[in-house]
């Protein structure tokens, strides 16, 4: 069973910073990815911009004789 508590705005916003502070507090920040990793992550963006990199079915038949 709950128990409804009012809390008033300025209450309710005070808690809200309380939590988000102590969350990032707690939270790690995520460690910087080596330099070459982000460079191959930098260009696998690039080419998914430009253009597909999976190659179309009619480059992969082989010619029948």
């Amino acid at each position: 069973m709950r128990n409804n508590i009012d809390i008033d705005y300025v209450h309710s916003r005070a808690i809200v910073r309380e939590i988000g502070e102590r969350l990032r507090a707690s939270l790690k920040p995520e460690p910087k990815l080596p330099a070459r990793l982000e460079t191959q992550i930098d260009r696998l963006r690039e080419l998914e911009r430009s253009q597909s990199i999976v190659p179309d079915a009619e480059h992969c038949r082989k010619p029948r004789h």
